[in-house]
């Protein structure tokens, strides 16, 4: 599933967006950053690159991308004709893709 088959139904419920990971690569993580730049807000999204190089952003945000959301404003600035780009997968196989992280001592 990608991005663009959701499109009709965001926002989602948060207990629905929490079990998806958002998935996609590195010209759309640019993009992104060049998006929230241009239209600043304290609600920043910033995806983590994932070991295969692409990059991981839970799809908790799904939820706030709605009028009034906390991430509609930047999500408006988005080419939603991309969306097809962004691979919805289930959370646990999105944080598979994540780096190891060092334990502390």
């Amino acid at each position: 599933m990608t991005l663009a088959d959701l499109l009709p139904s965001l926002p989602l419920p948060y207990e629905q967006a929490r079990t998806y990971g958002l998935v996609f690569g590195a010209s759309l993580a640019a993009r992104l950053a060049e998006v929230q730049a241009q239209h600043p807000s304290q609600h920043v999204a910033v995806p983590v690159q994932a070991t295969d190089g692409r990059y991981v952003l839970c799809g908790d945000l799904l939820s706030e991308v709605g009028e009034g959301g906390l991430y509609a404003g930047g999500f408006s600035h988005l080419d939603a004709s991309r969306f097809g780009e962004i691979a919805v997968i289930p959370w646990d196989d999105a944080v598979a893709l994540l780096p190891a992280q060092d334990p502390q001592p």
